[in-house]
């Protein structure tokens, strides 16, 4: 039994990755370095509307994570091998 629920809890964590990335961020993470050296180099010319515009996305990419039915079957999965293991 702790056999099977180790292996639907990894299966479920992988799952959830791939919700995070499909979903969510995305393919973003490639372009993370120029992003942060862009906001750097912007940091003394207002950058309160970059930052603004910066966390807005991230909030977008929040709620698509959210809605994905990916990562509730995940979150589904993680509880029932937390179950399982209880038993």
């Amino acid at each position: 039994m702790q056999s099977l629920s180790d292996k639907i809890f990894m299966g479920s964590l992988i799952l959830m990755m791939i919700a995070v990335v499909v979903s969510g961020i995305g393919f973003q993470f490639v372009n993370w370095r120029s992003q942060v050296n862009d906001e750097l180099d912007t940091e003394t010319k207002g950058s309160s509307g970059r930052k603004k515009a910066v966390m807005d996305r991230q909030d977008k990419s929040l709620g698509r994570v959210l809605r994905s039915y990916l990562f509730w079957i995940a979150v589904a999965g993680m509880l029932v091998s937390i179950v399982l293991s209880r038993l």
